[in-house]
């Protein structure tokens, strides 16, 4: 089988998700230029391999270069759902005292905002912490680059559960949420998320936010972010 690769960014966080065989040739050369690209830019990597059904001496080598990649940046590559018959291949070959390994993505992601013993540790940066949950494409963009300069550690997303994962790994003081997502199965966002953490502060955008003139709207989200933070 193929090898074939999905991936998808948790805040600054690429999960990896790998099916198939990770083999000598055409399967190992996806692989490196799947890492190749725009994906670069990713300094912490979960791979995911729960769906891998066999790695040869090529395939868990490649990985061993993309982990020392990532540790280059101050980062790492962490695995999570391994497989047992993979699982004995890094025992066998003594690499699980080099990878960390675990049981679920959610838990590598956590770890890599808490920081390990090879990278700086997300979590470690001292700016203010902000988690965003926005329905537009176009106003994370924007909202990012602009919280960013600011002075805030933001990470914006659009999905729920991977803000439910973030709120736990981040543990932001606070939280900016879109007008169009404050309802989930019949409950209030506010109420799901301040279960995983109670003391999270919420700033909700206006219904027409997207819309709106960005300077004086950046402006206003600034000032409700600086009056949370005083």
């Amino acid at each position: 089988m193929a090898l074939r690769i999905e991936s998808r960014p948790v805040g600054d966080v690429l999960v990896v998700q790998c099916y198939g065989r990770i083999v000598a040739g055409p399967e190992v050369n996806t692989l490196h230029a799947y890492f190749g690209d725009t994906r670069a830019k990713y300094a912490e990597i979960v791979m995911q391999l729960n769906q891998v059904e066999f790695i040869d001496s090529s395939g868990l080598g490649a990985l061993v270069r993309l982990m020392h990649t990532s540790r280059s940046k101050h980062g790492d590559l962490k695995l999570s759902g391994v497989p047992d018959g993979v699982r004995r291949v890094l025992e066998m070959t003594n690499l699980t005292k080099l990878f960390e390994v675990y049981d679920s993505p959610e838990e590598a992601i956590t770890a890599a905002y808490l920081g390990s013993r090879y990278s700086k540790g997300l979590a470690g940066d001292a700016r203010p912490r902000v988690l965003c949950l926005i329905d537009s494409g176009d106003v994370r963009a924007l909202m990012r680059e602009v919280l960013f300069s600011a002075g805030y550690n933001a990470v914006v997303t659009g999905k729920l559960e991977d803000t439910k994962v973030l709120l736990k790994a981040m543990k932001p003081k606070t939280m900016v949420l879109s007008a169009h997502l404050q309802m989930v199965d019949g409950r209030t966002t506010r109420q799901v998320l301040q279960e995983i953490n109670p003391s999270v502060e919420f700033v909700v955008l206006d219904e027409k936010f997207a819309g709106q003139d960005p300077g004086e709207s950046m402006q206003n989200l600034l000032g409700s972010l600086g009056a949370q933070k005083s």
